[in-house]
């Protein structure tokens, strides 16, 4: 079953672009690829990444644009944006590789050295974890049509999960297993026991994937609300205070204190504002790792105050975390600009046993163990590139509603990336709306005011022009309420 769902999504992914314009189809095969699909299984494949939730709706994406709206892509350059720097980390990929071909060896625990194929591999795998779905959503979302089509396929794929989330509140872990056969991993349902009942996992491989993925879709119907838009019809505001509730059944603290940060600042401020936020704290993540290694941040005190507000378990879990990218920064330090490459190699293993000692969760400690200084910046700055430059570029953008499509996408996209710093996860979707904000603060911020329609003088012998025919559209975007596509 799990096979054939992964292999089966490409024919679904090129009926989405038989049906639909090319960004949205795009947007649905990313955002419930990741929702559908097998969590934490794969395909197997020689020399390329192996085929999962994510890297099969990046794909199959790419080749039907290429196929079918090829123009799109060749018009919006290929290395003239934030991608380039994925190039940069693919370069440093090869550097790490070259410095990495001696074996690590740990008692009876031998890690191999690195091989040119390996580099094959690391360098296949950056491009479809990050350039692709990121070029995608630059060259296929360039309007506030085209980003208010996005946010309502978001959403729309949160609204469509809520009562499965509803459901496993009361059973506990279930829909995966009753699709799939199995639970994401044999810790599913420990895990998802929280606060005396359970944690909602649905078809995600972990409780906070789902509380962040749920967040994410009331974010823009926060957006929408702003807007006045209503997809389908559906009243924007009270499905705002519906998602908002689903959330917070979602029982995870983390994504709660996001969420009490984002919505009242994307629902009641105004677009630049939120946008310089998000510009600082996208400073304040790059340089997380200075802070860190600097010993800057007052993680003791954090850990007590949330030990004191959240309880002792909040309190080990964030001194676990803290204590695991001690040990990977002090092993870094021997490869500190390039890293120690796959395999694992910048754990910290017993000397006599060989049995791994560190215990990994934030992202961004595995890019850094994994390509030392050099990936972090490189990944960290192509990810918080987009909110900076749509801060840039805001008062350029003359439209109030392309600035609040901007910088609701702008806080999912930091949002995510800080999420990156205690958790770890790929989700291309959020890649792609990286892009997206990219492609639409460049478009709109160029896009000329739309000047007020002249005075017709008065002439009573003269027959009033007939009105001009509507231009519909047969795509998604009518039935969520967008008009269609504006070219210049």
């Amino acid at each position: 079953m799990v096979e054939a769902a992964l292999i089966a999504w490409f024919p679904v992914t090129g009926g989405l672009f038989m049906v639909f314009r090319p960004h949205i189809a795009t947007a649905i095969s990313l955002v419930f690829g990741v929702a559908l699909l097998p969590s934490l299984r794969a395909i197997g494949m020689p020399v390329m990444p192996d085929l999962t939730q994510y890297t099969v709706p990046v794909i199959g994406c790419t080749v039907m644009t290429a196929a079918m709206h090829g123009q799109k892509l060749t018009r919006a350059g290929p290395g003239r944006g934030p991608e380039i720097l994925v190039g940069l980390m693919i370069f440093g990929a090869l550097v790490t590789n070259l410095t990495n071909m001696d074996p690590q060896v740990f008692g009876p625990n031998v890690l191999p050295g690195l091989s040119p194929t390996d580099t094959v591999n690391d360098g296949l795998k950056m491009l479809i974890d990050w350039a692709l779905p990121f070029y995608l959503g630059r060259a296929l979302v360039r309007t506030k049509e085209q980003g208010i089509d996005v946010l309502k396929v978001l959403a729309m794929a949160g609204l469509f999960y809520v009562p499965f989330v509803l459901v496993e509140l009361q059973t506990g872990p279930l829909f995966h297993a009753l699709v799939y056969g199995a639970q994401p991993s044999p810790s599913t349902f420990w895990h998802s026991l929280k606060y005396g009942g359970y944690r909602p996992n649905v078809l995600m491989n972990h409780g906070l994937v789902l509380s962040a993925f749920m967040l994410y879709c009331t974010l823009a119907w926060v957006g929408l609300t702003r807007i006045r838009q209503k997809p389908f019809g559906l009243p924007s505001g009270p499905v705002s205070w519906l998602m908002a509730v689903v959330v917070v059944f979602c029982k995870s603290r983390a994504v709660w204190l996001y969420g009490l940060g984002t919505i009242p600042l994307l629902f009641l401020g105004r677009a630049r504002h939120a946008l310089l936020l998000a510009a600082i704290m996208s400073a304040v993540i790059l340089g997380y790792p200075f802070l860190r290694s600097l010993d800057l941040l007052p993680i003791k005190e954090i850990a007590e105050i949330a030990g004191e507000y959240a309880g002792a378990d909040a309190a080990a879990s964030l001194t676990q975390r803290t204590d695991t990218e001690d040990e990977v920064l002090a092993r870094t330090a021997e490869r500190y600009f390039f890293g120690w490459g796959g395999y694992s190699r910048y754990w910290v293993y017993d000397p006599y046993t060989g049995a791994p000692l560190s215990v990994m969760d934030g992202m961004w400690v595995v890019i850094f163990g994994t390509g030392g200084l050099f990936r972090f910046l490189m990944l960290f700055s192509f990810l918080l590139l987009p909110p900076v430059y749509a801060w840039r570029r805001c008062r350029r953008i003359r439209s109030p509603v392309a600035q609040t499509v901007v910088a609701t996408m702008s806080w999912i996209v930091v949002l995510r990336v800080f999420d990156m710093l205690p958790n770890s996860t790929i989700d291309p979707y959020l890649t792609f709306l990286g892009g997206a904000v990219f492609g639409v603060a460049q478009y709109e911020s160029r896009r000329p005011a739309a000047s007020p329609p002249k005075k017709r003088p008065k002439n009573p012998a003269r027959p009033e022009d007939p009105p001009a025919p509507s231009t519909g559209s047969a795509s998604l975007a009518a039935g969520l309420g967008a008009g269609p596509d504006r070219r210049r």
